[in-house]
Formats: structure tokens, sequence, C-alpha cells
């Protein structure tokens, strides 16, 4: 599972719900990553765009809480899960 996930035919979005609650509910967080996510909006949702997508994603979260070690894996962790 990615954090992003098509939710219908062209409409992308971040899977807040698969967060963990503290990132998903904070309304500033979700906001910034939006706007930083706001220039892939329109491209053709291809597997190859949900993985870059996901990567940027990933890394934003990083680089926006970097005191917590471990959290990219954690996330990133969820390439396992499987619905």
């Amino acid at each position: 599972m990615r954090l992003v996930q098509l939710t219908a035919p062209g409409r992308v979005e971040v899977n807040f719900m698969w967060l963990p609650t503290w990132l998903g509910i904070n309304k500033e967080v979700k906001e910034a990553l939006e706007r930083e996510l706001a220039p892939l909006v329109g491209k053709e949702a291809t597997d190859e765009l949900l993985d870059t997508v996901n990567d940027k994603l990933l890394t934003l979260i990083e680089q926006r809480f970097p005191l917590i070690q471990g959290l990219r894996d954690y996330l990133d962790g969820l390439k396992f899960v499987r619905l």
C-alpha cells in the first residue's frame, strides 16, 4: 500500500487514515503536504506517478519531522500491507 491512493478514476488522495493519528489529524501538516504535492495534480495516475508521489510524501514528512528517527522507515513499511 502507498500513502497515496486512487479514490476514483484520475483522483489521487493522501491516505491520511493510515498515517499515525498525530500526523493524520494535524491540519497544518495536511495543508502543507497538499500544497507541496499540488504541482503533481492533473498528471495521469500511473503506477510510476503514484510511486513518485508516495516517495515525495515520505520525503516531505521526514523533512518536516527530522527529530523522529525511523519515521520514514515506519511509514514506508506500509508498502508491505495488502488489502
